[in-house]
């Protein structure tokens, strides 16, 4: 009897199996595998790259959007504040001005007065300060020299030419409606 290198013999029945056709359907299913493993994993990198970005530009829209709607162009009325602003000129309020700190001596602000009109006029005292003796008008009078807290005493810069605290008296901040940070001229 004789014996081959696979351990059968002559008389042996061996059922053929064709190694090459399973081997291949294994690959062809391994590769079909990481392909789609692939393909899930890449698509899901960019879903998560796609949900990021539009988180970013929504972030960034609704921060131009604030920043936009937190400044207002006024047009200065007369001469009251000349030389600093002219009559026509434009220039950029902030009406979230507390967002950046109080308002202090020095700035220049937009009053509203009751029926709708407005001023703007530069911050000379604070609620519980004095008023300096350059600043004096007819109000002081009736009213007294110490601005009340909760006050703000304000004159326009070209005080022979201004309505301001001196014959109104000092405005309550809660008529504080923004805060002057910039002027402009437009083009001719």
């Amino acid at each position: 009897m004789r014996y081959d290198l696979n351990g059968f013999n002559e008389n042996s029945r061996v059922e053929e199996v064709e190694p090459p056709a399973v081997a291949e359907d294994l690959v062809r299913s391994d590769s079909h595998q990481s392909f789609t493993a692939q393909l899930s994993r890449w698509l899901g990198l960019e879903l998560q790259r796609i949900v990021r970005l539009s988180i970013l530009l929504i972030l960034f829209g609704l921060l131009a959007l604030g920043f936009m709607a937190n400044f207002r162009v006024v047009v200065v009325e007369g001469h009251s504040m000349e030389p600093t602003y002219s009559h026509g000129q434009r220039v950029l309020m902030s009406w979230a001005y507390w967002l950046f700190g109080p308002i202090r001596k020095g700035d220049v602000v937009v009053i509203e007065l009751p029926g709708g009109a407005r001023l703007i006029k530069r911050v000379v005292a604070m609620g519980g300060e004095e008023v300096p003796r350059l600043y004096w008008g007819p109000a002081i009078i009736r009213k007294g020299r110490r601005v009340p807290p909760g006050y703000v005493y304000v004159v326009g810069d070209n005080m022979e030419h201004s309505e301001d605290s001196r014959q109104l008296g000092p405005f309550p901040l809660a008529q504080v409606r923004g805060k002057i940070i910039g002027g402009y001229k437009p083009l001719p």
